[in-house]
């Protein structure tokens, strides 16, 4: 019972350290960032052609633009200490009701592609294992998911399934089917990496001195794989799927745009092209809390494999 208060105490630390930084660095990026904040969210209101000097100085009034950054900074920080995420510097309303629909878009795309990238990465992975020429091609899979940007990938099946073949919707929101190309987008590049995990841990996990014993007893190949193989791989490949579910979760912010998909990642873009601090701030937190939260599952899977497996 001990060991849970503790890790939860740690996790709680880590999360508020990880959350304080890049909420910070979120602030002090808009902050830099060129240009008139006050015409900037006065266009963001109004029609550009509508924004004159005076409303300019308004809306310059109206958010304490003449207080320094770190005394606003201070003024949400102690805002969000209450519970309240704040209010849009754009709309006026509370960022809760926009940020929780977004959160809900991006989950369900996130729903679809996590699951995906493990079923196709394990599948692929132990299908590329045991051999050095298939787990050659496992790296090099692996090496041109990592270097093919999103977009990239994102924009061919655009011009394939939703332009030449017209199987598919090209962007936007409005159905299960709009989710196919983004989910599927995340999905490739996940399935790839993961495919080399598993390929790579099976090769490893094959050579282990229980496996050869379990072999020189007479047990059959199957046999060995499921109950030595395998149990030794299942760390590292667990832990980097809760890894790719994180990386899904930042993922989406490039993803969203190419699909113009009205997501966390297009609110964030939208929120920093209006300098809507409040928002850009909230989907800060909300993406601090759910990559650390991916990442502790990670460690915390390992860890219990590897002792349970006897590693």
């Amino acid at each position: 019972m001990n060991a849970v208060i503790i890790a939860l105490l740690l996790w709680l630390a880590r999360l508020g350290a990880v959350v304080t930084i890049i909420v910070s660095l979120c602030f002090l990026m808009v902050e830099l960032l060129p240009g008139d904040v006050a015409f900037q969210i006065a266009a963001a209101r109004h029609d550009i052609e509508r924004v004159t000097p005076a409303v300019r100085n308004d809306v310059y009034r109206e958010l304490g633009l003449d207080r320094s950054a770190m005394v606003r900074l201070a003024e949400w920080g102690w805002t969000v200490a209450q519970g309240d995420l704040g209010r849009s510097n754009v709309s006026g309303e509370a960022v809760a009701a926009p940020l929780s629909a977004a959160l809900f878009r991006t989950l369900q795309l996130v729903a679809i592609a996590w699951p995906t990238s493990v079923l196709l990465g394990l599948l692929f992975g132990f299908l590329l294992s045991g051999s050095t020429r298939r787990l050659a091609i496992a790296k090099l899979l692996g090496a041109l998911s990592s270097g093919a940007p999103a977009y990239v990938i994102g924009l061919t099946l655009v011009s394939l399934f939703a332009i030449q073949w017209r199987l598919l919707p090209a962007a936007g929101y409005g159905g299960l089917i709009y989710l196919v190309l983004p989910s599927a987008t995340l999905a490739v590049r996940s399935a790839a990496r993961i495919a080399l995990i598993v390929a790579t841990s099976l090769s490893s996990a094959g050579g282990h001195p229980s496996v050869s014993f379990a072999r020189m007893k007479g047990l059959g190949e199957l046999e060995v794989t499921l109950k030595h193989v395998f149990p030794l791989a299942a760390p590292p490949i667990v832990a980097f799927a809760f890894v790719g579910l994180a990386s899904q979760l930042t993922g989406v912010v490039i993803i969203e745009q190419v699909f113009a998909y009205p997501g966390l990642g297009k609110l964030l873009v939208d929120s920093v092209v209006a300098r809507d601090v409040p928002m850009i701030q909230a989907i800060a937190i909300l993406l601090a809390v759910l990559i650390v939260s991916c990442n502790t599952l990670a460690e915390s899977s390992a860890r219990f494999l590897s002792l349970s497996s006897g590693r």
